[in-house]
């Protein structure tokens, strides 16, 4: 049985009015998901950069809610997963595929973890030679 960890951009699209119903059936059908805790700080970055009103109201209660009822399932980033991510990177890095170190560090949280990554932006985890699956 295969077990994923979903991208940011999942947890963003699931937390819209009309999400994708790809991505809602997807989620549906999973087991279990894991989150990796950069997603939790790429979550809070967002909502930090939108402008005070209802609309971060809402949306920072939802998150907060979401994130407490999935604490278990929300992976650390620990020795394990950076140097994994570190090996990644440097490796893409010198096969002339720079890349972002928050995906970096989700995909070193997936190869340590041995989890599949649920992404919108899979050319984003390409040069990290792992599984991904794009839903959309």
């Amino acid at each position: 049985m295969k077990k994923y960890l979903l991208d940011t951009n999942i947890i963003s699209e699931l937390g819209k009015p009309l999400p994708n119903p790809n991505i809602v059936n997807f989620v549906r059908a999973l087991d279990s998901a894991w989150l990796s805790i950069i997603t939790v700080h790429e979550l809070k970055y967002g909502l930090n950069l939108l402008p005070k009103g209802a609309r971060r109201t809402q949306l920072t209660q939802s998150i907060e809610h979401f994130i407490e009822q999935y604490a278990a399932f929300i992976l650390p980033l620990n020795n394990a997963e950076a140097s994994t991510a570190a090996n990644l990177r440097a490796k893409a890095r010198k096969a002339g595929k720079p890349c972002h170190l928050a995906d970096s560090l989700i995909a070193g949280t997936a190869k340590a973890h041995g989890l599949t990554v649920v992404t919108r932006n899979d050319k984003d985890f390409i040069p990290f030679e792992i599984e991904i699956i794009n839903p959309w």
